[in-house]
């Protein structure tokens, strides 16, 4: 009986043990997550003070910042709500997808969405593309989230974005990892 209530007791500490572990990982994993989905924002942010767009997409009353389904930024994207850029407030638009993009200044689009199929809805058109799909400049993507050595950085393709009429500021190409130009 003795033996039995050691070994009852044992498999709860095991499973304390293991619940404490579970928990504790989780957290981390939350903390690790939530600090890169804040510098993603902050760097949506930026990118914005660093673009000029056609007159005909400056004259909206504000900037819009849409993502597609699974953005991945959470709550850090709360943070923009209360921002300017040129004297013009931040509309945040979650979720959003088809013909409601092309209202949009910059797409935030997710690894995990279709990103040809929005790059080639919004041609023609002033819609910087973001995404932190690998390799998506390459694809025809404007800019690149790229994450080397525990580090994000990003990359331009410096053709699209010129392309829609849409300028980057030399400041920013400066701070690029790579600039994507095939001309």
């Amino acid at each position: 009986m003795f033996n039995a209530m050691l070994n009852i007791s044992s498999f709860f500490s095991r499973l304390m043990l293991a619940l404490l572990l579970t928990i504790a990982i989780t957290d981390q994993a939350q903390a690790e997550y939530g600090s890169e989905a804040a510098v993603k924002t902050a760097f949506l942010y930026n990118f914005f003070k660093f673009i000029d767009w056609p007159e005909a997409a400056t004259n909206q009353k504000s900037y819009r910042l849409c993502t597609t389904d699974n953005d991945q930024l959470g709550e850090s994207l709360l943070v923009l709500e209360s921002k300017t850029i040129g004297g013009k407030p931040m509309d945040i638009h979650r979720a959003i997808n088809g013909n409601d993009l092309k209202n949009c200044h910059m797409v935030f689009i997710d690894s995990s969405i279709n990103a040809a199929a929005i790059i080639r809805e919004l041609k023609g058109l002033p819609v910087v593309t973001v995404s932190d799909k690998p390799n998506f400049v390459d694809q025809g993507g404007m800019i690149g989230l790229v994450q080397t050595d525990n580090r994000l950085s990003f990359e331009i393709n410096l053709d699209a974005i010129n392309n829609e009429g849409i300028h980057i500021s030399a400041q920013l190409l400066k701070l690029a990892k790579r600039v994507h130009v095939t001309k």
